[in-house]
């Protein structure tokens, strides 16, 4: 029998009808990334097994099986004092284990920790309209979730409901402290090696905030619980979702939530014979609509940035190739790509009415002519630890920790000239990674292109703390300071700085890329449809001193092709990130699973080089696999660029502009 858990409970807050495929292996799940793999991206491991040492004298509930579990917690409970860890509660078909317990008599305290950053300043519960905000619903709705068990197994006790979360406005102040919270696996699962200076739960008291929530939890179930598609009383809810589990499938109800449903099958799980969730629950609305999707017609989820998904359902509009201009309130601005018309481009597209690329061509001429020569291509890798690696920083703070940097000169000369990747043992990056950004792009005006804001809002942050720090706490402050002023600008808008990835998005509709303008979106429709960009590429000069110079390939070959004449994915020939299993299809996992793509992989791979989990040998090919990773991004925004030129070269170069950027065959 499946019984009604805190997780199962989350997804059907999402849509009911993902209980019918959250734990059948036979159908694609996008989120189903290993335990280990989220464990690093996501440190909700690390921050449980710290705030246990809060409560130094607790007992974990270490039973196996649900009917063990409940009664060694129930045994326990029988003392009047007493926290538990992982504390387990059944009634009916509702189950649940509770992060930490607290039991003082009459009174139980519940508490649900979570790795999300808590500011005290400004919580995040309540927006400026006074609804909740979505960033932090969820949780409350686990805690309310825990809550409605536990008084139903205590009702003659007062029940109050904590959540448990890092601090962003507090400093840690002793060095390493992720680091003396070691992720260990254990048998396919997740272990914490806590380090024994943590357990009197001073560092805990230090960084964690316990937030009281029972306010905002009466309030949120006072409102009627929203289940894609189905509404209903709080508690009715509950009582229906565990009484229709494991008897009958929930009929599903398309709308917006359909979006972003994990249960969406890509060509590559297909092929592996897996079942596509989504496409099930568009078959249950109309079959033939969801054979034409099955045949590669993109739907209404497909559309870019779309608001109206509910109204097209209610109208029967389920495919592109349905829709009108009315339907996505169509309005072209001059310029630029106005998100309407993106839209409609994506359904001209599946319509087979566009002919090829669509771009703004004088919005592009402005563009091209307001930069400055030598354009420095970068890219930056970060991280935001949940839990300091460093003394003297919070939790979530911006570590910027690598960097790659391709240099284009005026005449075509395209180089590889400048990497930086930070000891793992040398402290703090951030400083160390700014000076060398400095020596890298520093020696000349030339334009700093990089793909959206990332590196933008990192320069800022890092700004924000080198400007914190005191008066002669760091050489050549006011020298970083001014050069990170250099690209950012004065204004945090001007600067050297300047967005390729925007000028893209507002000026340049590729087919093939679903309306986004993500690089790894952007750069195989242009390598599938730029043919000076394939020759260019496919010549095995890359790294030779003489041609491109590349600090970490020599001779390379970048564009090779399948069995079926398709151009491999340029990241693919690199191999994995490191040799373990469990990391195994990291650059995967980064596409398709929320919990490590925004952790990032480079991300994931700067903790293991922190948490000292690899081998010597092991971390040198880590190190240099970030190294060549790092390259290639940089490399793929130089040959998105090249492409853009090529591109508007197709439709007609204007008089004057240097078309010696062009010539990719010299």
């Amino acid at each position: 029998m499946r019984y009604l858990t805190k997780s199962r409970f989350s997804r059907a807050l999402e849509c009911p009808a993902k209980l019918t495929y959250l734990d059948n292996r036979a159908y694609a799940n996008a989120n189903d990334a290993n335990e280990f793999l989220k464990a690093l991206a996501e440190g909700g491991h690390q921050v449980g097994a710290l705030a246990k040492c809060l409560f130094p004298d607790g007992i974990e509930v270490d039973a196996i099986g649900h009917d063990a579990q409940v009664e060694q917690t129930m045994q326990l409970l029988e003392q009047d004092e007493i926290v538990l860890f992982e504390a387990a509660f059944r009634v009916g078909k509702l189950f649940i284990r509770v992060d930490l317990l607290r039991k003082s008599r009459n009174v139980i305290d519940l508490f649900e920790v979570k790795a999300k950053g808590f500011d005290p300043a400004d919580p995040g519960f309540i927006g400026a309209s006074g609804g909740f905000l979505a960033g932090m619903k969820p949780y409350l709705y686990d805690v309310a979730f825990q809550r409605h068990v536990l008084r139903q197994v205590f009702p003659d006790h007062r029940v109050n409901s904590h959540l448990v979360m890092p601090d962003t406005s507090r400093t840690c102040k002793e060095a390493g402290l992720a680091q003396r919270l070691r992720i260990v696996k254990a048998g396919g699962r997740v272990r914490i090696e806590v380090d024994p200076s943590l357990h009197d739960g001073t560092v805990a008291r230090e960084v964690l905030a316990i937030v009281p929530v029972d306010s905002l939890l009466d309030r949120l179930v006072a409102e009627p619980l929203q289940m894609g598609g189905y509404t209903a009383a709080f508690d009715e809810g509950i009582e229906m979702l565990a009484r229709q589990l494991d008897v009958e499938g929930w009929a599903p109800r398309l709308g917006a939530h359909c979006k972003s449903c994990e249960f969406h099958a890509n060509a590559a799980a297909q092929a592996n014979g897996m079942r596509d969730g989504r496409l099930e629950c568009l078959a249950s609305r109309d079959k033939v609509r969801a054979h034409m999707a099955k045949a590669g017609k993109e739907t209404i989820f497909d559309l870019y940035n779309f608001r109206r998904i509910d109204a097209l359902v209610d109208e029967g509009k389920l495919l592109l190739l349905d829709l009108e201009q009315e339907d996505v309130k169509f309005k072209p601005l001059e310029g630029e790509i106005s998100a309407s018309h993106r839209q409609w481009l994506q359904a001209e597209e599946s319509n087979q009415a566009l002919d090829g690329a669509f771009l703004c061509e004088q919005s592009l001429d402005d563009a091209f002519a307001s930069l400055t020569y030598p354009l420095h291509f970068i890219d930056f890798e970060t991280s935001r630890p949940a839990l300091p690696f460093h003394a003297g920083r919070r939790p979530y703070e911006q570590l910027l920790f690598q960097f790659s940097h391709h240099q284009l000169e005026a005449d075509g000369r395209l180089a590889h000239l400048h990497q930086h990747l930070a000891d793992a043992d040398a402290g703090w990056p951030n400083v160390e990674s700014i000076r060398a950004l400095k020596h890298a792009v520093g020696g000349d005006d030339g334009s700093v292109l990089h793909w959206w804001d990332h590196e933008r809002t990192v320069l800022r942050e890092v700004r924000g703390q080198i400007a914190a720090s005191r008066a002669g706490e760091l050489d050549n402050r006011e020298e970083l300071l001014a050069f990170i002023d250099s690209l950012i600008g004065p204004d945090g808008k001007s600067g050297r700085l300047f967005d390729l990835g925007r000028l893209v998005h507002r000026t340049t509709f590729l087919p093939g890329t679903r309306g986004s303008s993500s690089l790894k979106k952007v750069l195989p429709a242009m390598l599938a449809s730029v043919d000076l960009l394939r020759d260019r590429y496919t010549r095995p000069d890359y790294g030779s001193d003489d041609w491109i110079p590349s600090l970490n390939f020599k001779d390379q070959t970048w564009i090779r092709y399948d069995d079926q004449g398709r151009v491999i994915d340029p990241y693919k020939l690199l191999g994995e990130r490191t040799e373990d299993p469990d990391l195994q299809g990291l650059e995967g996992q980064e596409e398709k699973d929320t919990a490590v793509a925004d952790g990032g992989a480079a991300m994931v791979a700067y903790g293991l080089l922190q948490n000292h989990m690899l081998g010597e040998a092991e971390r040198d090919r880590l190190r240099l696999q970030l190294l060549r990773y790092c390259e290639l991004d940089t490399l793929a925004m130089v040959m998105a660029w090249q492409g853009l030129l090529q591109y508007r070269q197709q439709h007609a170069f204007p008089h004057g502009l240097n078309a010696t950027n062009l010539d990719m065959s010299q």
